[in-house]
């Protein structure tokens, strides 16, 4: 699958060497096919739209196939004053990407060992290692090289980690966004982080390419539009051509959050404008051609998870339980409308302490719109939540009930609840495929259900109505049929490949899950 599908036209360049360009709305990624080379899952949730999660059959079973260690390594503290420790595995966001080539199938993935790899979708074999300064949090992302030199950088492979170990804050040499070739695991490039009166320098994000860009927030604040293909010397070493950056800190509402103001979700595209939400406690909307805000909406949580785009094109948009009167939980926005205007729903998830959190989402929002396109079926959305559930609901259906929003807004609209699964808590994303439901979670498990769709009419109990409005309406229902116990838990989002699973967990592992013959 070649990412650089939609075109664009440029009409000229300012005097500061960003560029002017006029851009139209962009459609949703296109899906790639399980046949053929190419990048098939390219990013966190797959593309730009970020709701593609692969391609099946789904497995039956949850067995070993293989398994790679991917060990532990030290990381700093959130300040330097903090004592380091000692990460093993991989965690959140952590999904894997799938790159076919020659006809084979590999997959490329970080780890908390330092170590950006790829390996052999089939055996599980280390084809090369690239080694960061700090471990690796954030999905990698692959692209297309659409000029590329020869094999070795046929595609690019971007990926960000923590700062850099033992390195201090105010270090001028911290630069965890990289760039290395697919064949070979080369490094192209690194992309310096400034600092800011934010307490990170880390880069959690996983990017995106579009039209010649690559798109990326980092963890200071600092949105991104790189150029990928070109570089300039830099400590050095190579940096990629910066064609517009934005600083996305809040405003003094945010004085509360101590300094965590982070851009670590991942950006997305719905339309016109590139999404992100930030610790700031805003979901910012900008032009994709200088990254200038036209939308922002404001929670004033810690918002982690990814804003999702829908193909109704709305936002769901997760919202932690922090520095809010409220609950966390998911909103439904319509970015159509102004900010104030813009809430559809919310969905308020419990108040329950895991770790350093209190509630609500840090994950992201699965959604079935790719695997329902032609709208047969409802449409529905699953959540990993910090109260102990895995939650699904639709997307349009309502409950006919008012709940308060983050901030105690009264009166606000919430969807119909499918589904409530326990599995301890989660800050993983789930993959809600045609009839299938899987999620990883803290409680060592890694979930596979079937989801049942049973034809059913209007105004009887659970009856919801298809996703393309044609008269039709099914009750959902979900059986659990297998389960894989691992030893720690999950927080790494998990992707899935003709058949098989793949999935890295906390106790230093890489999983490949399915079927054994």
């Amino acid at each position: 699958m070649v990412l650089l599908a939609w075109r664009v036209v440029a009409c000229g360049c300012g005097g500061t060497g960003v560029a002017a360009l006029t851009y139209g709305p962009v459609p949703p990624a296109p899906l790639p096919s399980l046949d053929g080379d190419g990048v098939k899952v390219g990013t966190f949730l797959g593309d730009y739209s970020r709701r593609f999660y692969g391609l099946g059959p789904a497995p039956k079973r949850l067995e070993v196939l293989w398994k790679t260690r991917l060990g532990s390594g030290w990381s700093s503290g959130k300040y330097d004053s903090d004592p380091p420790g000692k990460w093993a595995g991989s965690g959140w966001t952590g999904m894997p990407n799938i790159v076919v080539d020659g006809g084979k199938p590999y997959v490329v993935v970080g780890g908390y060992d330092h170590r950006l790899r790829r390996l052999d979708a089939v055996s599980g074999a280390v084809v090369w290692e690239y080694k960061y300064d700090d471990i690796i949090k954030s999905s990698p992302s692959v692209f297309q090289n659409p000029d590329p030199a020869g094999a070795d950088d046929r595609y690019i492979v971007c990926a960000g980690s923590r700062r850099g170990y033992p390195t201090k804050l105010a270090d001028a040499s911290v630069a965890p966004y990289r760039a290395v070739t697919f064949g070979s695991g080369k490094e192209l490039w690194r992309l310096p982080v400034p600092q800011t009166v934010c307490y990170s320098r880390d880069c959690d994000g996983s990017g995106f390419y579009l039209d010649g860009r690559q798109y990326i927030g980092v963890e200071s604040g600092w949105m991104y539009a790189l150029d990928p293909l070109q570089t300039v010397d830099w400590n050095g070493q190579k940096r990629p051509r910066i064609v517009a950056q934005r600083q996305l800190l809040g405003d003094a509402r945010a004085t509360s959050h101590d300094g965590n103001l982070v851009l670590e979700s991942s950006a997305s595209v719905l339309g016109r404008r590139i999404y992100i939400s930030s610790g700031a406690g805003h979901v910012y909307g900008m032009r994709r051609g200088d990254l200038a805000v036209e939308w922002d909406f404001f929670t004033g949580s810690d918002l982690d998870g990814t804003a999702v785009p829908t193909r109704r094109g709305k936002l769901l948009v997760p919202v932690e339980k922090q520095y809010i009167k409220g609950h966390g939980g998911v909103l439904s926005l319509d970015p159509s409308r102004s900010p104030e205007e813009s809430i559809d729903w919310f969905f308020p998830t419990g108040d329950r302490k895991v770790g350093e959190w209190k509630g609500g989402l840090i994950g992201s929002c699965a959604v079935n719109d790719e695997y329902n396109r032609d709208g047969r079926l409802p449409a529905l959305a699953a959540f990993n939540a910090i109260d102990g559930y895995l939650h699904v609901v639709s997307q349009d259906t309502l409950s006919g009930q008012l709940v308060k929003g983050p901030n105690l807004e009264p009166g606000l609209q919430t969807p119909v609840e499918i589904a409530r699964l326990w599995n301890g808590g989660a800050i993983s994303t789930p993959l809600l495929f045609g009839e299938t439901l899987i999620a990883a979670a803290y409680d060592q498990r890694v979930h596979l259900y079937d989801v049942a769709f049973t034809p059913s009419e209007e105004g009887l109990e659970g009856a919801l109505p298809s996703a393309n409005g044609d008269g039709r309406y099914w009750r959902v229902s979900f059986t659990e049929t297998d389960q894989f116990f691992a030893g720690g838990g999950f927080e790494s989002t998990p992707t899935l490949w003709n058949g098989r699973l793949y999935v890295g967990c906390r106790d230093g592992w890489f999983y490949c899950l399915g079927d054994k013959p």
